[in-house]
């Protein structure tokens, strides 16, 4: 225990001294041009918003850079693939920071017009690309580029589960029968294109398991109407092509009929539950119980937790290879550290044995017809009397 303390106590002091070090190479270079000086008296430089435009399924920024470096991008490359070219760019190019190599980059002409920044951390540039998919530009603040580099460090350290904030519900006040179209309920039944394929290999239970559940596709370029490049449905009912054995996926608020291949492999946007949730208020779309919500919950929750088990598994095993790769020994022990803990028995039961709740939505309340309305009591109080106090009132 003693030399496990004493461990965390040199890789604190060590990290301190270089993030040290850091701000004072990052203080020279920032300001060697007076034109990003601070004024006087001011303690950080104000800070400004960068607005990305989109071409396809990429920012211009980042559609820019790659084919400035000769990629082809007239079909999407995965956020992990582009990571990996700019490692490779960095390396080619001599980026390394010059004391600290295998932590930072100082950005050429063009890392600057992608990232909007002079300087960042290596262990930044996966989750900064984030931000210039068109999928994801919903779930984005364009604040992102000018928040702080330790601030960010500290979020992209070790990978969470995917969690959604709860909401402030008013305690005492009536629920309704129906479920919340929240990002809360939706994501217990919500189904990822690699777990759909997994069901698939059980026909007994896949139809049960599949119709109720929702999907994400990509939205119809030709409604112009929807805002998001995906939409969410929900799975109605399968059927199989003539002749072979394709399962097709009838779902709601789609005139045809989908494939398992065009489902996606990401986490829905909040935008996209917001649109759902519009599609359900103008009765385009069933509105769902909360007993349906949660029978349906509790049928998938074993597959959809074990899902998110392997892929947060294959994910820490990444981010440990490329933190073993580039010397990041505090990154390293905590990856270590998070992945130890998924793959403990214990927790794997604790995670297996909690039960799914769904969020009621709140019973509207209508006014008592025996209670009068603030309009006839505004009448009643004017120069029309509706009803007189009684036999004598008539004469007066």
């Amino acid at each position: 225990m003693g030399n496990k303390e004493e461990a965390q106590n040199w890789l604190w002091a060590e990290d301190k001294e270089e993030e040290e070090e850091a701000r004072e190479w990052l203080w020279a270079e920032d300001y060697s041009d007076l034109s990003y000086a601070p004024a006087v008296g001011s303690k950080r430089r104000a800070r400004t918003k960068r607005v990305l435009e989109f071409q396809g399924w990429g920012s211009k920024q980042l559609i820019e850079f790659l084919e400035s470096i000769g990629r082809d991008t007239s079909t999407q490359i995965s956020r992990y693939d582009v990571a990996e070219i700019l490692e490779q760019y960095i390396q080619v190019n001599n980026l390394q920071h010059p004391k600290k190599k295998k932590k930072r980059v100082v950005c050429d002409e063009r890392l600057h017009s992608l990232f909007g920044k002079k300087t960042l951390s290596r262990i930044q540039i996966y989750d900064m690309l984030e931000a210039h998919y068109a999928e994801n530009r919903e779930e984005w603040d364009t604040d992102f580029f000018s928040s702080s580099d330790e601030e960010q460090q500290r979020k992209s350290l070790v990978p969470e589960k995917k969690s959604y904030q709860k909401r402030k519900i008013e305690e005492g006040s009536p629920k309704s029968c129906f479920a919340s179209v929240i990002p809360e309920n939706i994501k217990l039944v919500y189904l990822k294109k690699t777990l759909v394929q997994k069901l698939l290999k059980e026909p007994d239970t896949f139809e049960a398991k599949l119709v109720g559940s929702f999907v994400r596709i990509k939205s119809d370029p030709l409604d112009h109407y929807q805002k998001n490049s995906h939409m969410l449905v929900q799975v109605q009912g399968l059927k199989k092509t003539s002749g072979t054995d394709d399962i097709l996926l009838q779902v709601s608020n789609f005139i045809r009929d989908v494939r398992i291949s065009m489902l996606s492999d990401d986490d829905f946007s909040e935008e996209e539950c917001k649109d759902l949730h519009q599609r359900v208020k103008d009765e385009l779309l069933k509105r769902p119980t909360v007993v349906e919500l949660e029978e349906k919950a509790r049928i998938l929750h074993e597959d959809v937790t074990k899902h998110w088990l392997e892929a947060e598994s294959a994910l820490l095993q990444r981010r440990i290879d490329q933190a073993n790769e580039k010397g990041w020994r505090k990154e390293l022990y905590e990856y270590l550290e998070k992945k130890q803990l998924l793959e403990t028995p214990a927790e794997q039961s604790r995670l297996l044995d909690e039960i799914p709740e769904v969020v009621a939505d709140d019973l509207e309340l209508e006014p008592s017809p025996s209670e009068p309305s603030d309009n006839l009591q505004e009448a009643n109080n004017g120069s029309l009397t509706s009803k007189p106090q009684g036999p004598l009132d008539w004469l007066q």
